[in-house]
């Protein structure tokens, strides 16, 4: 009755261990993933940094390969999509949605998807330089 006293708890500890094992590499995946969301939505942001309002609207609604800055793709990010969506907004209040010839001001959200959940949505303003 012993023995069958003992080997129960120690399955039963060994099992608890096991789960947070698993619960613990979970959130580190978790972790990586948000991290390459993160960089990926930021060099999306330098690489439409410079572009003129023309070719910022050509982006709403693009699902993009997330890449550097410079347009080369992001290193780590295989398996990860950008989509993008450009809006109009007022110069002087960019809470305030425009028609395009409207306004030299543009909100961009981009939101970083991985395995079908989206991980991270960055917005910013771009403007005409």
């Amino acid at each position: 009755m012993e023995f069958a006293i003992s080997m129960f708890l120690i399955t039963l500890v060994w099992l608890s261990a096991l789960t947070s094992m698993r619960t613990g590499l979970r959130s580190l995946g978790g972790t990586e993933s948000s991290a390459v969301a993160a960089a990926a939505v930021r060099e999306l942001r330098e690489y439409t940094y410079r572009m003129p309002l023309d070719q910022l609207d050509q982006l709403d609604g693009q699902t993009l390969d997330p890449i550097l800055g410079d347009g080369d793709p992001l290193p780590g990010a295989d398996g990860f999509s950008l989509t993008v969506a450009v809006q109009a907004v007022d110069d002087e209040d960019p809470l305030v949605l425009v028609q395009p010839g409207e306004s030299g001001s543009r909100l961009i959200t981009a939101q970083c998807w991985w395995q079908g959940r989206m991980i991270m949505e960055g917005q910013w303003l771009a403007t005409e330089h």
